[in-house]
């Protein structure tokens, strides 16, 4: 055990200045300005040079000089400085690596809103259980984006075409969509529609009407543009109104494979567009082992659903 000082020998141990004058004079030091010294530890410029000031009457000597519109240590500034900047840089260090050491493992994961709602929610108490210890983190993500934000570990979406990104992708599953509708509409119809009779019965579009155009084209079933039916702006909104019973809609048939198996969604027909799409994970290049280990989960969940894939 580590013996207390004798009260004589701390009242002879040299003073060093407040701390608050070291941190000034190292800012303006490093920024050769008191301006911006002010500004990176958001106090006023005059709160800046008040400390300067306390701290050359503490050593006796100036600390800095002006040299035209800016502003240099002095030889002696110059080695205080030195020292002063690698021990603020060693404590910053340290106690970030105490923050870290203490803190749970989370991860944060942008996703466009269809993966998350028909895929990956339903399939996210697999992870909870599996990692107990990591908080988990939903963010919405735009579905035109392609850059990951600031706040997430990582970015899930549908890309068409080879990934350019400097990020790390991991292809998911395929984006192709088949027409689908529910058993409610087959039986208001009257029968099992066939490609044919799509081009007469309503469609539901997700945001654009030019895939279902494009459909009866790779399908040549002649059909007069432009195409009737409800516009919706979001998948989700679609997809429930396929479930409802109120049209037939080109889905990502590898997200509503959950739905295809209850029985909520029946397809309609083999052919398929955006069959160049897929669904890929994007995370950065030196990934923490908490995305390593959801990414190879969010893999193994996609290889377990292999078997029971519609495949053209």
């Amino acid at each position: 055990m580590t013996k207390p000082r004798p009260a004589s020998s701390i009242a002879t141990m040299p003073k060093i200045p407040p701390l608050s004058s070291l941190r000034a004079f190292e800012a303006v030091a490093r920024l050769r300005s008191v301006t911006m010294a002010a500004a990176e530890l958001n106090v006023t410029h005059p709160a800046i040079s008040h400390q300067i000031k306390q701290l050359e009457d503490h050593f006796g000597v100036p600390m800095v000089q002006r040299v035209g519109r800016g502003i240099i240590p002095t030889q002696a500034g110059e080695r205080l400085a030195s020292v002063l900047t690698d021990s603020f840089e060693q404590i910053e260090s340290v106690c970030e690596n105490i923050k870290v050491a203490n803190r749970r493992p989370s991860i944060a994961v942008a996703t466009v809103a269809s993966f998350a709602s028909r895929w990956l929610i339903p399939r996210l108490p697999k992870f909870a259980a599996a990692y107990p210890d990591v908080d988990i983190r939903v963010i919405y993500a735009p579905h035109e984006t392609d850059e990951m934000r600031s706040d997430c570990d990582v970015l899930i979406r549908y890309h068409e075409g080879a990934h350019t990104g400097e990020e790390i992708a991991t292809e998911l599953f395929s984006g192709e969509s088949r027409p689908l509708c529910s058993p409610a509409f087959i039986e208001r119809f009257g029968k099992m529609p066939t490609p044919g009779d799509l081009a007469n019965v309503p469609l539901l579009h997700d945001q654009d009407r030019g895939v279902w155009a494009q459909w009866f084209r790779k399908a040549s079933v002649p059909c007069v543009e432009p195409l009737g039916g409800v516009l919706y702006e979001d998948f989700n909104l679609m997809s429930t109104a396929a479930i409802a019973g109120h049209g037939v809609a080109l889905c990502p048939v590898e997200l509503v494979r959950e739905d295809i198996a209850q029985r909520s969604l029946v397809v309609l027909s083999d052919i398929g567009v955006k069959c160049n799409g897929n669904y890929l994970l994007l995370h950065r290049k030196s990934p923490s082992p908490t995305v390593i280990a959801f990414r190879d989960w969010l893999l193994s969940e996609v290889q377990s659903d292999a078997p029971s894939r519609i495949c053209t």
